[in-house]
């Protein structure tokens, strides 16, 4: 058995919290014995528009020992982001501005930036989306951020394979990877390509597990919003973790990624118990 890792930052993803006010975040954080807690910077926008400061999220983030060390996710960094498979109000809520995401992401003391490739698959050939990734490394670069590309099938980034392809061709130092359990399996990626990529180019591992093949006339979007906790499904997972650990994929930000309708019904004990149960089904994490 592979030994586990031992500079993973154990991570709470916002999916898994967002039904929950603010304290009770940061709270399901410290229950599940996470570190750190990713944000979506247009959920910060809304409770700053009701009132709470990004001094108040910090001092919360401050007396549970957990730091906001993500957010999640920028779309804008291309002209051409918004996506055509979704509706009108995702688009009005993820349109953020690199300039509002930064000015945030600095004031939270943010390390980590994600960015989905929201736009349709096709919309701009590889040089161009070399160029604006090196672009958004460099604005990134400027704020003190790690900025990572996430593959998502379902829009314009749609494998690992094209994920690496463009962070490697734009050879940015602050420049990585998100790489998501349901994306990687969807995007028919390959444990070979994972073994290509430098481990330390993969800055964040999400988790979590799924049915296979797809079922019949359920859409990659459907899929991406009602996931399974990890070890409930039927991705290989274990296989998964093993590769990313044996090339030292599993050395930044590793959480359980689960959309779901049902986590509205789980309070902050609920969700820190799920996270670390189903994490801890896999010994290679060490949790």
């Amino acid at each position: 058995m592979l030994p586990p890792p031992t500079t993973t930052r154990f991570t709470m993803p916002f999916s898994n919290v967002l039904h929950l006010p603010p304290s009770e975040k940061f709270k399901a954080t410290a229950a599940a014995g996470f570190s750190d807690l990713a944000l979506q910077p247009q959920e910060v926008i809304r409770l700053q528009r009701q009132g709470l400061t990004l001094g108040d999220l910090k001092a919360m983030a401050s007396d549970h020992g957990v730091s906001i060390s993500r957010l999640d996710p920028l779309c804008t960094w291309n002209p051409n982001w918004q996506p055509v498979n979704m509706d009108s109000a995702f688009i009005d809520d993820h349109r953020v501005s690199g300039a509002d995401f930064f000015d945030l992401a600095e004031q939270l003391g943010c390390e980590y930036m994600s960015l989905n490739a929201t736009f349709k698959a096709g919309t701009y050939p590889r040089g161009q989306l070399v160029e604006h990734f090196a672009a958004i490394c460099t604005r990134a670069r400027e704020h003190g951020l790690t900025c990572d590309l996430e593959p998502i099938p379902m829009w314009g980034v749609t494998s690992l394979e094209q994920g690496w392809e463009i962070v490697r061709d734009a050879d940015q130092a602050n420049g990585g990877l998100v790489l998501d359990t349901l994306h990687f399996v969807r995007g028919n990626s390959s444990l070979d390509t994972l073994a290509q990529i430098p481990g330390g180019r993969i800055h964040c591992v999400q988790i979590c597990d799924g049915a296979l093949p797809l079922p019949p006339g359920r859409t990659l979007a459907q899929d991406c919003f009602e996931r399974q906790w990890p070890g409930t499904g039927q991705f290989a997972l274990g296989e998964i973790l093993d590769a990313l650990h044996r090339h030292g994929g599993l050395g930044h930000q590793v959480g359980p990624e689960v959309f779901s309708a049902a986590n509205a019904q789980l309070d902050a004990g609920q969700v820190a118990a799920l996270c670390r149960e189903s994490l801890a089904r896999y010994p290679v994490l060490g949790l």
